[in-house]
């Protein structure tokens, strides 16, 4: 009986606990903090770690790089780097792009003559080929031709011969001019920078300014110099400057007469017209201008 009334009062302050109302318990997060000594609520959560900012020197990843600007910004601060601070990291990276730039280049050079391969029309080896017996074969018919040109071209042209006495080459190449004359005929007109003879060319002329009249005021520097010369005065080139073969001296001779700019390259005109009816690209004008001649008048020959 002394026992009884303990054990209700037990019950009862548990069933009262169990009694408070939801609104009560949710009351905790409303109340007053400053009504609690026991509660926190000072609390701070923890602070967003700060972004590292990215090294802009850091090697970037290559299979993002899209463009050939970015391959090219990529590829030149590498090699910078590397350069000024060869580290083995540094020059590891530089490597890495290197390498990736040749497999780039490689790709390129594969795909390319695959494509002139199926597209003949762009192939340069298709009217030059590389082969030794046909370049043989080429030449043997461009000396015809030539043989057959270069006496007309005579008829039109003539020849002003530029030397000097201190120099070594004028020596080697005068008697290779002689032979333009001799042998082709080709009038030639000597003429000496500082006064002196010529066994080559006994009636050799000191130079009065046609020099200057033919560089447009600038004179000559280097010898032997060779300038042909239209006979009516309408146009002149300078074939050479220095020691050339006479091959070669008639291989110009024969292309700055007769040919325009991209002739004696692609076929001329037949060649830009095939490029221009396979691809629908517009002929430039500039093609078909004239060759560019001095203004200065030279001396009659």
């Amino acid at each position: 009986m002394c026992k009884r009334p303990q054990n209700l009062c037990l019950l009862l302050s548990f069933v009262l606990t169990l009694a408070v109302p939801a609104s009560q318990a949710a009351s905790f997060w409303e109340e007053d903090v400053w009504n609690s000594d026991d509660r926190g609520f000072l609390y701070y959560p923890p602070g967003e770690l700060k972004k590292k900012a990215p090294d802009p020197n850091a090697p970037k990843d290559l299979s993002l790089i899209l463009s050939a600007a970015e391959l090219r910004a990529e590829y030149t601060k590498r090699l910078e780097i590397a350069t000024f601070l060869p580290t083995e990291a540094n020059v590891l990276a530089f490597q890495e792009v290197n390498h990736f730039v040749q497999e780039k280049a490689a790709l390129f050079t594969d795909m390319n003559r695959r494509v002139s391969w199926q597209n003949p029309q762009f192939d340069f080896s298709t009217i030059n080929p590389a082969a030794n017996f046909a370049q043989v074969s080429l030449k043997e018919d461009r000396n015809q031709i030539r043989k057959e040109q270069i006496p007309q071209i005579a008829q039109g042209w003539g020849l002003m011969y530029f030397y000097r006495s201190d120099c070594r080459f004028c020596a080697l190449q005068s008697p290779l001019v002689k032979q333009l004359k001799d042998t082709f005929g080709f009038e030639v007109l000597a003429v000496s920078l500082d006064g002196s003879s010529n066994d080559h060319f006994p009636d050799a002329l000191p130079d009065n300014g046609v020099s200057k009249l033919l560089t447009n005021g600038l004179g000559l520097d280097r010898v032997p110099a060779l300038f042909m010369v239209k006979r009516d005065q309408s146009a002149s080139y300078l074939v050479s400057s220095g020691v050339l073969s006479l091959e070669d001296m008639l291989s110009r001779i024969q292309t700055l007469a007769l040919s325009k700019p991209g002739e004696s390259l692609f076929g001329g005109a037949q060649a830009a017209s095939s490029v221009q009816k396979t691809t629908n690209f517009s002929a430039p004008d500039a093609l078909a201008a004239t060759p560019v001649t001095t203004q200065a008048v030279p001396p009659s020959l």
